[in-house]
């Protein structure tokens, strides 16, 4: 342990600064109460005690399959959900949010601050819908608009579509990852506006309907349409489970140890949910600036300096090295773990194994980075939803009302960021720890194991305050 602490000093060292930060996600300059290195070495103290704690606590004899629940199938919106008409109406008012989403940017003002579009899908479903799933469970399996449409299309002509190729397994879950990295793309760097965005989703929509009938409504649902990947991964977390047609109040996060990843293209996928976060904010900052410089300096050799071309490409260069580098963090300690162990499984099955750890990372640093735009942003819908196609109307009377954005001060959102990352790597902490108890034969072996663990737990910490603590110069 000592010298695993004198290693974490190191790692620690260019950290080490004390002063002013920019509230990365808040714009507003803010002096900390106590110097920024306290901040990281009082996180990675957190997770380390919490891995001792966590490491006496639970043994092999912990039963790790069974948790306590709560019935909550007769309440409120979750007895509503029972009723066959309910979901029916959720379903309708799936399908016809896409195409109001589509019709808006297509037929309505191009200018994103009016139009429905640009607010309902990037703030409301991308991020809203994405936390309201990782809170009560996977609701995207039911109210998936292209789901709907298929079993549309299914019962009208009364035969399943199971496609005319078989799917190659092989390919597992590279195309939702192809998908999931464009989208990320648009978002970064597609400078999107309403009409672009519902040519996009027009597009997506099709690429829906052909691959259902290519390969079937199951593959294609499962390995290829990203959002249902993304929201499965997220249900996952939820502190509500759907089972047997009943609604239970379980244990955060619990859900994670049900399984393990299924394929490696899904271990990818995850690690692409943190590092595209992570992306987001490092290329905002000073370093990242100067990172990307080189990038579309090296990039405009081949395609002309400063050219527009060059500056895509440098961006989709960084973006596929983000989850590289990751996974390259994760395979090298892990490799460690398996040899700390003296275990003989595969460095791939044991990335299957400890692949879910990492969701609650993403998911915190998701939250961290990003939820401050649905208290700024969100509170326009009051007003857009009166006038979705920016034409000047005022259906609900609520068009002419001031929607004054909701402004967390620097010290709180700094806080709560700090908080929010530190529960999620816990949470990681806590999930390794039981799956190295199932992985590896005796407890010991799963206490060695975990030390390169807790490291990469502490290093992804590390990684995100500072990111967080950065200056916006950029982006």
């Amino acid at each position: 342990m000592a010298r695993l602490l004198s290693f974490l000093f190191i790692i620690f060292l260019p950290f080490i600064f004390p002063g002013q930060i920019h509230a990365h996600a808040f714009g507003q300059l803010y002096n900390l109460p106590v110097p920024f290195w306290l901040y990281l070495y009082g996180g990675a103290a957190a997770i380390i005690v919490s891995f001792l704690v966590i490491g006496y606590f639970f043994n092999k004899d912990s039963n790790l399959e069974k948790y306590p629940t709560v019935n909550l199938s007769k309440l409120g919106l979750f007895s509503t959900l029972t009723k066959p008409w309910f979901v029916g109406f959720l379903k309708l008012a799936s399908v016809f949010l896409l195409f109001l989403t589509i019709a808006c940017g297509l037929v309505g003002e191009n200018n994103p601050t009016v139009n429905f579009n640009m607010t309902f899908f990037w703030v409301i479903f991308v991020l809203g819908f994405a936390y309201f799933v990782a809170i009560f469970g996977d609701l995207w399996t039911i109210v998936n608009p292209w789901k709907v449409l298929t079993d549309f299309i299914e019962k009208a002509f009364g035969k399943n579509l199971v496609g005319i190729i078989k799917y190659p397994k092989l390919l597992g879950y590279l195309p939702a990852f192809t998908f999931y990295f464009l989208f990320i793309w648009l978002e970064l760097f597609g400078q999107t506006m309403p009409f672009s965005l519902s040519v996009v989703l027009l597009i997506y929509t099709l690429a829906n309907a052909f691959g259902v009938v290519l390969i079937g409504r199951e593959n294609w649902f499962k390995y290829c349409e990203f959002f249902s990947v993304f929201f499965r991964i997220l249900g996952k977390i939820s502190a509500v489970e759907a089972r047997g047609g009943r609604f239970y109040l379980r244990v955060p996060f619990v859900g994670l140890l049900g399984g393990r990843a299924d394929n490696f293209g899904l271990v990818i996928f995850i690690l692409f949910m943190l590092s595209s976060t992570a992306f987001d904010g490092f290329k905002s900052t000073a370093v990242g600036a100067a990172a990307v410089r080189i990038l579309v300096s090296f990039t405009g050799i081949f395609l002309g300096q400063g050219s527009f071309l060059a500056v895509q490409t440098a961006g989709v260069l960084g973006l596929l090295l983000s989850p590289l580098i990751f996974l390259y963090l994760y395979l090298m300690l892990l490799a460690f773990a398996k040899v700390l162990s003296g275990s003989t499984q595969p460095l791939k099955e044991l990335a299957l194994d400890f692949a879910f750890s990492l969701i609650p990372i993403a998911f915190v640093y998701n939250v961290a980075h990003y939820y401050t735009l649905i208290l700024t942003e969100g509170w326009n819908m009051i007003r857009i939803i009166s006038d979705p196609f920016g034409f000047g109307w005022n259906l609900f009377g609520t068009s002419g009302l001031a929607t004054n954005p909701l402004i967390v001060s620097a010290n709180i959102g700094w806080h709560l960021q700090v908080g929010i990352i530190l529960v999620g790597h816990i949470a990681g902490v806590y999930l390794a720890h039981l799956v190295a108890l199932r992985v590896f034969p005796s407890r010991k072996k799963a206490l060695m194991s975990q030390l390169p663990m807790l490291v990469l737990m502490v290093m992804y910490t590390m990684i995100g305050l500072w990111i967080l603590a950065q200056p916006i110069v950029g982006g």
